[in-house]
């Protein structure tokens, strides 16, 4: 399996994964068709550590938490207007682009995929360049979450 993303797509999050440099930054993208919509969600990480330093001893710089409403809309957006979710996606300034426990944890629901279908991409951005990129997507046979190839579709 090889998940791919229009070059477009591709550079839309280069672009937010920079801008967010030295945090994470994350969101989704839809189908449409051919195209492909990029609809970044604020990381409200910086705001959940503020207010329970204890349950969220992590801020934005390594870790990430999509704001519900934002994500609730991108959802609805997906169901009502028959746009598929193709990825999740998220940055690790500072770090690889590996799909973290934590990352798989959130991508399941009762030990199934939370999205069955959809691919996960990180990110990696390293002096405010991106320097790598990376894509996972479920296995079922091995029920979990692996690193398949990413590549540049049309744009």
């Amino acid at each position: 399996m090889t998940i791919e993303l229009s070059a477009a797509t591709l550079a839309a999050i280069d672009r937010e994964s920079t801008a967010a440099y030295p945090e994470e930054c994350c969101g989704v993208v839809l189908a449409d068709g051919e195209a492909e919509l990029v609809r970044p969600v604020p990381n409200i990480q910086n705001r959940l550590h503020a207010e329970d330093p204890t349950k969220h001893p992590r801020d934005a710089r390594i870790a990430y938490f999509m704001e519900p409403k934002v994500l609730f809309t991108v959802l609805d957006e997906s169901e009502k207007q028959k746009r598929p979710i193709r990825a999740f996606y998220h940055s690790h300034p500072e770090h690889g682009a590996y799909f973290s426990d934590e990352d798989k944890e959130r991508a399941l629901a009762w030990d199934e995929p939370a999205y069955p279908g959809a691919a996960y991409v990180v990110v990696a951005v390293y002096g405010g360049k991106v320097t790598d990129r990376r894509a996972y997507a479920w296995n079922e046979e091995k029920r979990d979450f692996l690193e398949v190839p990413l590549a540049p579709g049309k744009s």
